[in-house]
């Protein structure tokens, strides 16, 4: 994973810069300082395919097999809401992968 932002201290003290590449030993140092989340950048996956926040989705590409289960899993829920819809976006990613 790379920083989308710097990783501080609850000082302000820099503990890991915008860019960086986020290791084990980074994930302890956080949980050492209390840094309970970071905003992430890109991440790469076990088959090393690097991949940006930002990715735009195709709703026509999607197929009708993934679309269907997310709706059910997704029933209850504000789809308008942000957290919602990024949610959303990273279970198509994932699900498009795996079709």
């Amino acid at each position: 994973m790379v920083l989308a932002n710097h990783a501080r201290d609850l000082n302000g003290g820099l503990l890991l810069a915008i860019g960086e590449k986020i290791t084990d030993k980074h994930i302890l140092a956080f949980k050492a300082w209390g840094i309970t989340e970071v905003e992430i950048d890109s991440y790469e996956d076990e088959n090393g395919i690097v991949e940006g926040q930002s990715s735009e989705i195709n709703v026509e590409s999607i197929p009708t097999q993934v679309r269907e289960e997310l709706d059910e899993l997704f029933r209850y829920t504000d789809r308008r809401h942000p957290a919602i819809e990024e949610l959303i976006e990273l279970c198509i990613l994932k699900k498009m992968k795996s079709h």
